[in-house]
Parts: structure tokens; sequence; C-alpha cells
């Protein structure tokens, strides 16, 4: 009987670690974005940061769930969290949805593009939907683009 009860101990532990194994292999890196957020007025801010993001897949091969988390604003605007990278995802462009409700009743909308490098500010992650870099000879040929739409109309 104490054999018996000592190969399904065995057994189980076996099964335990394996499981543990397999859900660690399949959780992504992460890439810890801390800083301080301000008011307009310069003074540190409370209240809640609402993010969101698409399902992706990260440049690692791992998927990536559709989700959201609520990060309150700690002490003097202090804000730490922990988002799986988005640089090089795909889809491309794939960017996590930012909304700041500020205890002085201000609501904004931003967008952040993760990268792998960890920890990393706030400022390095914000990012501009529908603006790509543009080399020198990119930039001459939007600017004509735009001439000549207006000569156009």
């Amino acid at each position: 009987m104490l054999y018996g009860s000592r190969r399904a101990w065995r057994l189980f532990l076996l099964l335990l670690c394996a499981v543990a194994g397999v859900l660690s292999a399949q959780t992504p890196p992460t890439t810890t974005v801390s800083d301080t957020v301000y008011r307009a007025d310069g003074a540190p801010a409370g209240g809640t940061l609402l993010i969101s993001w698409p399902a992706f897949t990260t440049a690692g091969g791992q998927a990536v769930a559709a989700g959201t988390k609520s990060v309150t604003l700690g002490g003097a605007g202090a804000v730490s969290v922990a988002l799986v990278p988005t640089a090089s995802a795909t889809p491309a462009n794939t960017v996590y949805t930012v909304v700041y409700q500020l205890d002085d009743r201000t609501v904004k909308t931003e967008f952040w593009s993760v990268p792998t490098t960890s920890p990393t500010t706030v400022a390095a992650v914000r990012t501009i939907l529908g603006i790509r870099r543009l080399g020198k000879s990119s930039r001459h040929k939007a600017v004509c683009r735009r001439r000549a739409c207006r000569q156009s109309r």
C-alpha cells in the first residue's frame, strides 16, 4: 500500500512539473513601462490608466490574446506596468490603446508601441497612429503630393 501511494505521489509531482513547464514556456517576456504622470499644470497626476490591446503575435512567435488592464497611478503620479512588446509584432503596427482617466476629470487617449528593452518610459513608448518616419526623398514626394492636391482643388 505504501509503495502504491509513493508511485501515485511521484506521478502527481511529475505531472505538476510538466504543467508548470508548459505554462511558463507559453508566457511571453514583458517590458516594464515605469514613469511619473503629470497633469497639464505640472502637478503629479492621480487616477487610472485603462490599457487595451488587440490579439497579436510577438516577434518570437508567441500568441497574445486581446485584453485589457487597469493600472492605478501610485503616489506622486507613479506608474509601472509590465506589457508584452509590440515591436516587430504581427500584425504590423500593433499598439496598446491607453486611456488616462485622471482625478481632475481629464480624459486623454494615446497609443503605445512597446519595445523589447526593459525598463522604458512613457515618453519612449508613445506613438502616433499613421505616422512613419520618412526619408528625405519620401518626404519630398509627400510634400509634392500635398501641393499637387492643393493646386487641383
